[in-house]
């Protein structure tokens, strides 16, 4: 039984819910040489935080197709101008302000404070990253946190890699290989600034004529044309645009030829071999770390990729496969995004 004047108390409770509902800034670059790794992770982090009650802004500058995913994903982005400071967007206060734009300034990190309590950032090698509450970084390890002052706390390492909830399903199943490498999957990044993917369809095609072959093309339209001509040639390649089950795709291939990025985190997750053509510089270091673990091979970076040692990867057999894919189980196991989340919850 409810008495009559139970329904205003209840709607004056829910009024208040909505009103203390913690608020969250989200601020990231994506372009065709910064990628959309950045977006991928801060939607995997925003969708989870929302099923938690929090509010979620993006703030992103234009680029189209990180439009269209968050649109996709029930985000409308605030576009900014990358020669802007993201203060001049904010016209409220938020509980929380998410950057993952790399190489932050102390200036920044200290103009934010006066609309946030608290500021994370992700993989921050600026100087603002010593002034922010907490910093997130999947590359760095654990011990890095030494160097961090005392009102930074760092949640550093693979258990902090942001990924999709996907993930942690796909590290639990049980993974099995055939006496020989027969399926690859090619996935250079959304954007593949380096142009990479059609060569290395190319090399593969040529090399392994009974090799089950998948590509991945992202938003880079412009090698669609290509592709789709080579498709037609080798029955056995399948070309695929933007996917939403990324998981299922890494966990159903015995290998897959990645840049450094987010992509090779998410190989080691499912615990897919993963053989690396870094796109830039910084990935070198987290592919050398990735390979002296054994989960990887690094095969350098750009054009200048080592020729012969792929097509010495692509001979790996059985006991290989299954030794990197035990390897990778260990440094993954794709549940960095709630351990981020009950982070940040804890400061609010």
């Amino acid at each position: 039984f409810r008495s009559r004047n139970s329904f205003p108390y209840q709607r004056k409770l829910c009024i208040f819910a909505l009103k203390t509902m913690p608020s969250v800034a989200i601020h990231c670059k994506a372009s065709i040489s910064d990628g959309m790794g950045h977006i991928y992770r801060q939607i995997n982090l925003a969708n989870e935080i929302k099923k938690n009650g929090w509010e979620v802004s993006f703030y992103i500058p234009h680029f189209s197709p990180a439009i269209d995913l968050l649109t996709q994903a029930d985000f409308i982005p605030v576009i900014t101008d990358p020669k802007s400071s993201i203060v001049e967007y904010f016209d409220k206060f938020f509980d929380f302000v998410i950057l993952d734009i790399q190489d932050t300034a102390e200036s920044l990190i200290y103009s934010l404070k006066k609309y946030t309590h608290h500021i994370a950032s992700f993989e921050d090698l600026g100087t603002g990253r010593n002034h922010v509450d907490i910093l997130i970084d999947c590359n760095l390890a654990p011990s890095e946190t030494k160097n961090l002052p005392s009102s930074t706390r760092g949640l550093l390492g693979t258990d902090y890699s942001v990924l999709h909830p996907d993930f942690a399903y796909y590290h639990t199943q049980s993974r099995h290989f055939g006496t020989c490498l027969q399926s690859v999957l090619i996935s250079m990044g959304a954007t593949d600034p380096k142009n990479l993917t059609v060569p290395l369809t190319s090399f593969l095609l040529q090399e392994k004529l009974d090799l089950k072959l998948t590509v991945l093309i992202g938003h880079n339209a412009n090698i669609t044309p290509e592709l789709n001509k080579l498709s037609n040639q080798f029955q056995l390649l399948n070309v695929l645009g933007p996917v939403s089950n990324m998981a299922q795709i890494l966990w159903e291939h015995d290998a897959v030829i990645c840049s450094g990025g987010v992509t090779l985190h998410e190989a080691m997750a499912v615990c897919t071999p993963a053989f690396v053509v870094n796109q830039v510089a910084h990935q070198q270091t987290k592919a050398r770390f990735v390979e002296k673990s054994g989960a990887a091979i690094n095969l350098g970076i750009g054009a200048q990729y080592d020729v012969k040692k792929l097509r010495e990867t692509l001979n790996f057999g059985k006991q290989k496969l299954e030794s990197m894919s035990l390897q990778a189980k260990q440094l993954i196991d794709g549940r960095g995004v709630f351990r981020v989340i009950d982070a940040m919850s804890k400061l609010t």
